[in-house]
């Protein structure tokens, strides 16, 4: 088959998967449900329901997880030779499982479990020392910046190392394949390093200056000015920050203050807008698989809002109000 028929063929079975997905009208469905028991029936009608109501949380976040993994492995053994952008955005569980070598680390705690990406993996996870787990890999030399850093940044050096990545991949496709995928990856970075500044300002009370030695690729996004913009608008004046260009991303608290929470759903909103577009308005290519990958991410954290949500008790009218305020 050759590759405009192989993506002919993906992209019937993709917009099958995505008419199934708990996105737009499907998920309002799924936010209506009343307990996680129900969630839980309508994600997996098929699978008998064997955990107590307090399990519930992890364990639909975890199979939905898992199974959004099995998906995307799929896709790529469809492939005759898989593109290593959609290697790489697998590779996020990867990272996954780094972060949770090394909390096990730093907590001793081992309930955390392992993501298992098959061929595509570039080492096999397992329990153990860091310094014996990932001596070998592509990671080994967080191992001695482990010695010297706290958890928080090295979790920050693997997130910009996947976000670099991400980058390398965008910019070696062809011309017209890169035109397409390198603008809305460019809008996510800076909308990413604004939220991450306002979280860094808002709740660790982080100076402008080691704010912006925290950006992700910042050689490449250039947001100095946007991020410095944001630290001269003060939080008692939300008119101010409704006048700034992205004050969308943050709402108002009830004593009128500026309210910086919503940031993160508003941004992955607006990303999502982007993922849709593609995968709807570039068939045949491999912006439109792309799209598919970052459309079930999104669903990923559609799921876990609402389990989530059920679980601590907000309401359906709360929870609704919260997300479709974003």
């Amino acid at each position: 088959m050759n590759r405009v028929g192989s993506y002919a063929y993906l992209h019937g079975k993709l917009h099958g998967m995505i008419a199934k997905s708990f996105l737009e009208d499907r998920f309002k469905t799924l936010q209506k449900l009343a307990s996680l028991s129900d969630v839980y029936r309508a994600l997996f009608p098929n699978e008998p329901l064997e955990v107590s109501e307090k399990d519930l949380v992890t364990t639909i976040q975890r199979k939905h997880d898992e199974r959004l993994l099995q998906w995307f492995l799929k896709i790529l053994d469809l492939f005759p030779s898989p593109p290593p952008l959609l290697i790489h955005l697998v590779r996020r569980y990867e990272i996954r499982n780094v972060k949770t070598i090394f909390r096990r680390a730093h907590s001793g705690v081992l309930s955390s479990v392992f993501w298992n990406l098959k061929r595509y993996g570039s080492f096999i996870p397992m329990e153990g020392e860091p310094a014996q787990v990932l001596k070998n890999t592509s990671y080994a030399y967080l191992i001695e910046l482990a010695e010297k850093k706290p958890l928080w940044a090295l979790e920050f050096e693997l997130d910009e190392q996947y976000y670099r990545g991400l980058l390398k991949e965008i910019q070696s496709l062809p011309g017209y394949e890169r035109s397409i995928l390198l603008p809305p990856f460019l809008k996510e970075l800076e909308l990413i390093n604004i939220v991450w500044a306002l979280r860094l300002r808002y709740f660790y009370r982080v100076s402008l200056e080691d704010t912006l030695e925290r950006m992700f690729l910042k050689e490449t996004v250039k947001v100095e000015r946007t991020i410095q913009e944001l630290f001269d608008l003060p939080w008692d004046e939300p008119e101010r920050w409704r006048q700034w260009r992205y004050g969308w991303l943050v709402g108002t608290t009830p004593e009128g203050k500026v309210d910086p929470v919503p940031a993160d759903w508003r941004s992955i909103r607006y990303q999502y807008s982007g993922y849709r577009k593609l995968f709807y308005h570039h068939p045949f290519t491999l912006a439109f698989v792309y799209g598919f990958f970052r459309m079930k991410e999104y669903e990923g954290r559609l799921v876990n809002s609402v389990t989530e949500g059920i679980h601590t008790g907000v309401s359906e009218t709360e929870l609704q109000d919260f997300l479709e305020s974003v």
